[in-house]
């Protein structure tokens, strides 16, 4: 089982029923978990339309090469998605004991 797994069920649980624990935020609960991850933000949009976004999104990368996600669409109900969690590229699964690199990324529409 890929750390994206087990996150994605907790936080999809978190959504659900918040726990009693002392964490102050879902990602609280991770790290207490000792889930070690970094957090990525983005927004979709279509070409030069920096105003109209298409879709938000939250992804968390793991140190196994992991990743959870989880997307926000502007007035939908409700705000976010659950979690998906996606196992990690096959060129992470052979070298899993590589030291965890922060990665980033950007996404654009294609030009017409």
């Amino acid at each position: 089982m890929f750390d994206a797994e087990i996150a994605a069920k907790l936080l999809n649980r978190w959504t659900l029923r918040p726990p009693a624990t002392q964490c102050d935020s879902y990602l609280d609960l991770l790290r207490e978990g000792n889930l070690n991850f970094t957090r990525q933000l983005g927004r979709v949009t279509p070409g030069d339309v920096a105003s109209d976004s298409l879709f938000d999104l939250e992804s968390l990368v793991f140190v196994d090469g992991s990743r959870a996600l989880r997307l926000k669409t502007p007035g939908a109900t409700p705000d976010w998605t659950q979690w998906a969690a996606f196992e990690p590229p096959a060129r992470h699964k052979a070298n899993a004991a590589a030291p965890f690199s922060d990665e980033s990324c950007s996404l654009e529409a294609p030009e017409r």
